[in-house]
């Protein structure tokens, strides 16, 4: 998983000035540092020529309408957002219609969260620091339980043709999506690829799940046959 994420340290606006004051005038604010450039070639890979590569480094690659939260206040309502799978960033600008170029990075807080549509994405810090944090989306919280989902891009690079009857194979950027159940005191538990193993992340209830699953026809490396599982599981 460490080596599908790039670890980009952008420096961006603090919370207490700009989020704070979340309008038009945070869009072209200096307090705003951002080297697009940079940005925009990671992995070899200039992120806007779509056509030199498969796939996407986004979760979606168009900006969405959303809102920012900061514990549970709303910061800004109805601008564009758009996650960078990638980077593990949130890039904000300040209408559908602005230029992408405008777009700025969200400051990393486990304070702040993101709703893009339906969709809401938390930070999460690792060992107390946002360094090796990152953002996952919340599939569903229950009064036990939570589902997270965490997207992670898997990167293979360019392959060029190496003779006459071979043709170059452009980059690919494969999803490689990683699930955790997560305990009420904030334990991650990941969900591990095999079906079988699966299930012995459900611990004392595992044969509860095993006899579920099997009713109706669960597979749980799908999403929503997974998420129908932690619902159950949520329940008992």
């Amino acid at each position: 998983m460490k080596k599908t994420i790039l670890t980009v340290v952008l420096c961006v606006l603090t919370l207490n000035t700009a989020l704070a004051q979340f309008d038009s005038a945070m869009f072209v604010s200096d307090v705003f540092l951002l080297d697009n450039y940079i940005k925009r070639q990671n992995k070899d890979v200039n992120f806007k020529d779509t056509k030199t590569y498969k796939g996407t480094p986004y979760n979606n690659p168009n900006f969405l309408p959303g809102n920012i939260y900061k514990e549970g206040t709303l910061l800004a309502d109805n601008i564009a957002i758009r996650y960078n799978a990638v980077a593990d960033e949130m890039e904000v600008k300040q209408t559908l219609s602005s230029d992408d170029e405008n777009a700025r990075v969200l400051t990393k807080s486990q304070d702040v969260y993101v709703k893009i549509i339906e969709d809401i994405y938390v930070f999460v810090p690792y060992q107390g620091g946002v360094e090796n944090g990152g953002y996952f989306q919340v599939i569903f919280e229950g009064g036990q339980i939570a589902l997270y989902k965490k997207h992670v891009k898997e990167f293979i690079r360019e392959k060029k043709a190496t003779s006459s009857i071979t043709k170059t194979l452009p980059a690919v950027f494969k999803d490689k999506p990683v699930f955790y159940l997560v305990t009420k005191s904030g334990k991650f538990y990941q969900m591990p690829k095999s079906r079988s193993k699966k299930l012995k992340v459900f611990g004392d209830k595992q044969n509860q799940m095993k006899a579920f699953t099997k009713q109706y026809n669960l597979d749980l490396n799908k999403q929503e046959d997974l998420l129908t599982a932690v619902k159950y599981y949520d329940s008992l």
